[in-house]
């Protein structure tokens, strides 16, 4: 990874080295040894590079090792490949670049979203169904053209939205898991599907009373110390075409509350049987 950052590095330093020597090479008039000569263009090279490096911030580094950490067209053919010929029961011990492949996200933002689930969600031995609405709600707020962020990234990392996330480094020091990954999975599957209101972009692990009369109680997950899940009034066009589609009656008023399982394609796992994946 960093070999070849580095040596990208180079390559760039020796294409600017070779301008300096074309635009200048005409007013050297000493004779140069050729060993000497290369010497110095190497030189040149190296701290050419050494200065590229000083001149980028950490977060331009870090965001151009993350690019080149991501899989290539070839490996993304795979990735469809494996994805397609495979059950449910081996895609949830798949590899993160593959689920992320899946879902059209890039590693990074899979890896940072299955995170914030963990930390956001809460842990079920027969099924990930708060896990699943929590990533639920954080698609329904990127699809939805009222909320200001149009990425995974930047819904989760908006001010004051979601506890898992420092609101100083805009990070998540949750570890992910087996669980948190495959909840987003079935989140998309759901969204996709349109088998899970749009309109539901609110939670809370408190309880629906503390809500006002504009927001409809639509899933309590509290039966695993889960959160409440609420559905709000939007006229975006996302959920305009939703309702025009898919529940042309929808209103507030009509929302009823629905008592949905997501299971895991493992079936049920005890506390220590969950699979911690790191925290990067």
């Amino acid at each position: 990874m960093f070999r070849g950052f580095f040596f990208l590095l180079f390559i760039r330093a020796e294409y600017i080295t070779n301008l300096i020597f074309i635009s200048y090479g005409a007013i050297i008039t000493e004779p140069i040894v050729l060993g000497d000569f290369i010497l110095r263009r190497k030189l040149i090279s190296f701290l050419i590079m050494f200065a590229i490096v000083l001149s980028m911030s950490s977060t331009a580094i870090a965001e151009t090792i993350d690019m080149m950490n991501e899989p290539t067209e070839e490996e993304l053919y795979t990735y469809d490949k494996i994805w397609m010929e495979s059950t449910d029961e081996e895609r949830y011990y798949m590899d993160s670049a593959i689920k992320a492949r899946a879902v059209g996200l890039s590693t990074k933002e899979f890896k940072f979203f299955a995170r914030v689930v963990e930390g956001e969600g809460r842990f079920c031995e027969d099924d990930l169904t708060d896990k699943v609405l929590v990533a639920c709600v954080v698609i329904n707020r990127t699809n939805c053209s009222k909320w200001p962020t149009k990425t995974i990234t930047k819904t989760l990392q908006r001010p004051n939205q979601f506890l898992a996330v420092n609101q100083e480094t805009k990070e998540c020091y949750v570890s992910r898991t087996l669980d948190s990954e495959w909840a987003i999975i079935l989140a998309y599957r759901l969204i996709d599907s349109y088998s899970i209101d749009c309109h539901m972009v609110y939670y809370n692990s408190i309880g629906f009373g503390g809500y006002s009369s504009s927001f409809a109680d639509y899933v309590d997950c509290r039966y695993c110390n889960g959160n409440c899940f609420s559905c709000i009034k939007c006229d975006c066009s996302y959920c305009t075409d939703y309702c025009a589609i898919y529940d042309p009656e929808w209103s507030l008023g009509a929302v009823e509350m629905i008592e949905p399982r997501y299971e895991r394609p493992i079936g049920s796992i005890t506390a220590a049987e969950i699979v911690y994946l790191g925290k990067y």
